[in-house]
């Protein structure tokens, strides 16, 4: 394992650092071991984050006689063409000496690309990131089938370490585009970010909840210490399996992998995210849901806000969320809204007083901030005001609310469903769970308290 796969697979695991560093990446391992949650190496071992982050991915020249056929100048010319950095030797002298450059698309398409990235409406942040996903997402939707560039996306998908496995007529999303997927979309996904995600390794799983803690109480001199026990409960995880099913036409073969993955990557990810969002927001417990219950009939009772016009909310709708929860962890509180929410509300009372200052730092992938605390979108939520609605949510989202993650995003294809139009079916299925579990202890709000627009 190397740092590129630590931090993938952590990522999997509720990591959410934009730029980790070793410092970000140690201490999150710990927090996962504290946790119950180890992590082995192909030794069966526990690894050591120092050594995983000094390791180094190796690139391996294509072509039975490529150490021996070229000199150790030209070996070091492929490999920085491998890297993206300017070369001496042509493409044709670097082909006809066993070596495989990285990039399988012209400079033109790489260039436009890069445009898109720094215009922002590019999906991926790196070009060699969106080629890497463009050859994996094409060799998925082929399936058994050739088409002109099947080799080419091969290679580049071994250079990048990407394993490619469609034995069983499907193929699970790498866990190199898994984290990608989450970030894809500003407003949808919020869930994942927000909530405690968890590995199933079964269908059902039951994670350990401590559910009150042992009392200290004075005693006399000599005196006998009366025993008590922390107390602890089972939060229980069911996956639930959810699928999309569109159709890919034959000319997407014939276009640039970059632009497949930006096209298809972005469908994916919006209807993954789309669907975790509603369950964990909306789920009523109703087959509409997979019988999932969400926020929207979890937060009963106290942990309910006077609903108020969003015209005619004030600061105290909010002091009062921040000043119910119970159980928490202040690092961890935040506001969930739609963003139309946010402007309306939240950003008129923030400008209508200056006594509130904005955060320079704050949680990684949250949208904006709001009386110090940082506020994540979801266009799942009520976007105007109405009838009692669950306009936003304040609170400790990791210590009351789990998803548990039984399977990545699976695709198959079939080039028989659409055959009348020379298209391929594409299905995407994953299995995933929402349990809003609160915090366990009986306390009168718990860790999440409901702000109710009317």
């Amino acid at each position: 394992m190397n740092r590129k796969g630590l931090i993938s697979l952590i990522r999997n695991n509720g990591f959410t650092e934009t730029t980790p560093t070793l410092e970000t990446t140690k201490a999150f391992v710990a927090k996962l071991a504290a946790e119950g949650v180890e992590i082995n190496g192909s030794d069966g071992n526990p690894i050591n984050v120092d050594t995983v982050w000094a390791a180094k991915s190796v690139l391996t020249l294509a072509g039975d006689d490529a150490d021996t056929a070229l000199s150790e100048s030209q070996r070091k010319s492929i490999i920085a063409d491998a890297k993206g950095s300017t070369s001496p030797h042509g493409d044709d002298e670097v082909a006809n000496r066993g070596g495989v450059k990285k990039f399988s698309i012209g400079n033109a398409s790489r260039k436009a690309y890069q445009s898109k990235i720094k215009a922002g409406t590019a999906v991926f942040d790196d070009v060699d990131y969106a080629e890497a996903a463009g050859a994996w997402i094409r060799q998925a939707i082929a399936g058994h089938h050739n088409y002109g560039q099947k080799a080419a996306d091969i290679e580049v998908c071994r250079k990048a370490q990407v394993e490619f496995n469609n034995q069983l007529g499907g193929a699970l999303v790498p866990q190199e585009f898994a984290p990608q997927l989450i970030w894809l979309t500003e407003q949808y996904g919020t869930a994942k970010k927000i909530a405690n995600v968890v590995p199933m390794s079964s269908d059902s799983k039951a994670y350990p909840r401590k559910t009150g803690i042992v009392s200290m109480t004075p005693i006399g001199e000599g005196a006998t210490i009366t025993p008590t026990d922390n107390t602890y409960g089972n939060v229980t995880l069911n996956a639930k399996k959810y699928g999309v099913l569109f159709n890919a036409s034959r000319e997407l073969f014939e276009d640039s992998a970059i632009n497949i993955a930006d096209d298809l990557f972005r469908s994916i990810a919006e209807a993954e995210s789309i669907a975790v969002d509603q369950a964990y927001f909306l789920g009523d417990g109703s087959a509409t849901y997979a019988n999932q219950v969400g926020l929207a009939t979890a937060i009963t009772g106290s942990a309910l806000g006077t609903a108020t016009a969003w015209g005619s909310m004030t600061i105290a709708n909010f002091t009062d969320a921040i000043g119910s929860v119970q159980n928490v962890n202040p690092a961890r509180l935040a506001f969930v809204c739609s963003r139309q929410f946010f402007a309306q509300v939240m950003l008129r009372l923030q400008n209508a007083t200056n006594q509130f200052r904005e955060l320079t730092t704050g949680m990684a992938g949250m949208s904006a901030t709001f009386m110090g605390y940082p506020v994540f979108f979801s266009q799942v939520m009520p976007v105007a005001t109405g009838t009692a609605n669950r306009a936003c949510y304040f609170g400790d989202f990791v210590g009351a609310t789990m998803i548990g993650d039984r399977r990545m995003l699976e695709i198959a294809t079939s080039d028989q469903f659409y055959f009348n139009s020379d298209s391929i079916a594409v299905r995407g299925t994953a299995r995933f769970n929402v349990n809003i579990h609160g915090d366990g202890r009986g306390s009168t709000v718990g860790p999440i308290f409901c702000i109710r627009g009317n």
